[in-house]
């Protein structure tokens, strides 16, 4: 017996990805991430989310199943790092944060949780 597929909702790639679901949708309908139709809901399959975050994110291996966002906004980083939010964007922009816009506008970086974890070590690791 073959095991089901799962299928994610619109909302839970949204919640996984850490892009809106206005985003989300953007990228099934310039077909940037394949989707099923099941009456007029929209599913995403399992495997063509890691497909999608594999290429997204440039990593060879991505684990699916995030109970936290696998991207984050400047946002989002701010409150995690408590800076302000032009302090995140100029990391960003001198290259100490490493993230991507996905759009043009100060709210449309996108921050991968690995970056940020890099982040966070590479200020944490003391100099003997």
């Amino acid at each position: 017996m073959n095991e089901e597929e799962k299928l994610y909702t619109i909302k839970e790639v949204s919640e996984v990805v850490g892009i809106s679901e206005s985003e989300i949708i953007r990228m099934v309908m310039i077909r940037k991430l394949p989707a099923i139709r099941v009456g007029k809901a929209i599913r995403i399959k399992e495997d063509d989310l890691e497909i999608f975050l594999n290429v997204f994110l440039g990593e060879e291996e991505v684990k699916t199943g995030y109970r936290e966002p696998v991207l984050y906004t400047a946002e989002q980083i701010a409150k995690i790092l408590k800076l302000s939010v032009d302090n995140i964007w100029n990391l960003l922009k001198t290259g100490r944060l490493k993230g991507f816009k996905v759009r043009e506008g100060r709210s449309s970086w996108r921050i991968p949780a690995e970056s940020l974890k890099e982040f966070i070590e590479s200020r944490t690791q003391k100099t003997v």
